[in-house]
């Protein structure tokens, strides 16, 4: 390092409050500061953030409890369990103008939580549960083909993350053996609403290449559980089944995401809640949908063990 490098990064710890005061009041050189300061830089490189330390905590757990030996929706259910107390946030996903997969373990919306608990669960049934293996799997099941191609490979709509995740065997749709009916929706948010996403506002490519989604959505048919028939349905629901939550908002599929759990003989609901401002457990998931006034019906999903679900061609 030059005289002029070191001389400038003492001038630099010297203006920073943190930088302990014995060390700049002490008889060290400048030489001697300086190879400290690349010291403290490289344990600072070497050590690892905090979004990785959660989730090889959760590998940890996952490990001392003996999740992963157990049957994958009960292992869902479990992981599920320990999002509960995450603070909720939304845009997480949206906080730079380049796609990446990004996770960040400081809030969860009701999306980013499903995504997250789902990735982590698949990760720890193959046996290799660490924060490499967690966003292999994270982007697998939130983009198209399971690839980060750019902002219009991310699965915005739920009946698209839906369709490409059950054709990638991520899960299965078992709202028709449930009773759920096929309806066909228009679907156009976001392309007819750009103002509303940052990556959209001032791109008409992407907005074209978003309404180009839409359309073909538009054209394919969403199985749907609707209010009438709810009660018969939640007999089929079982722990670590995905409920989807449809809406009669215009232009939208669904509204909400969670995943259901079975506790007491009751069937309740973990979600990313905006109100609650945190991942909550609901106890009684037939009084939060009742609740719902935008709620036209539900899809339930059953994610799929990754160690035994073969591949499908589309």
């Amino acid at each position: 390092m030059s005289a002029p490098q070191t001389s400038a990064l003492l001038d630099y710890f010297r203006s920073t409050p943190q930088f302990p005061v014995a060390l700049m009041q002490s008889s060290w050189s400048l030489q001697q500061l300086a190879t400290l300061s690349l010291m403290l830089c490289s344990v600072a490189l070497a050590t690892p953030n905090r979004d990785s330390v959660f989730i090889q905590s959760q590998c940890n757990l996952i490990d001392k409890l003996g999740w992963r030996d157990k049957p994958f929706s009960i292992l869902y259910a479990l992981v599920a369990q320990t999002f509960v107390g995450k603070p909720y946030r939304a845009g997480t996903l949206d906080s730079s103008l380049t796609e990446e997969c990004h996770f960040t373990s400081d809030g969860f919306d009701c999306v980013t939580f499903v995504e997250s608990a789902l990735a982590l669960s698949r990760s720890a049934k193959r046996k290799s549960c660490d924060y490499s293996s967690f966003l292999a799997e994270l982007e697998f099941i939130r983009y198209r083909q399971g690839k980060c191609n750019g902002y219009s490979w991310r699965l915005h709509y739920t009946s698209d993350w839906i369709a490409d995740n059950q054709a990638k065997r991520v899960l299965d749709d078992i709202t028709p053996q449930l009773g759920g009916k096929r309806i066909r929706k228009t679907i156009n948010f976001m392309s007819t609403h750009p103002e509303f996403y940052r990556q959209l506002r001032d791109s008409s490519a992407l907005v074209g290449q978003i309404a180009a989604i839409e359309r073909r959505l538009s054209r394919r048919p969403l199985a749907i559980i609707p209010r009438s028939q709810w009660s018969n349905a939640f007999t089929g629901i079982q722990s670590g089944d995905i409920i989807a939550i449809a809406t009669t908002k215009e232009g939208l599929d669904y509204a909400h995401l969670g995943i259901a759990l079975r506790t007491g003989g009751k069937l309740g609901f973990i979600h990313a809640s905006s109100k609650s401002e945190n991942v909550v457990f609901e106890p009684n998931l037939e009084e939060y949908l009742r609740a719902f006034s935008s709620a036209s019906g539900i899809t339930v999903l059953r994610p799929l063990d990754p160690t035994t679900a073969a591949p499908k061609s589309r």
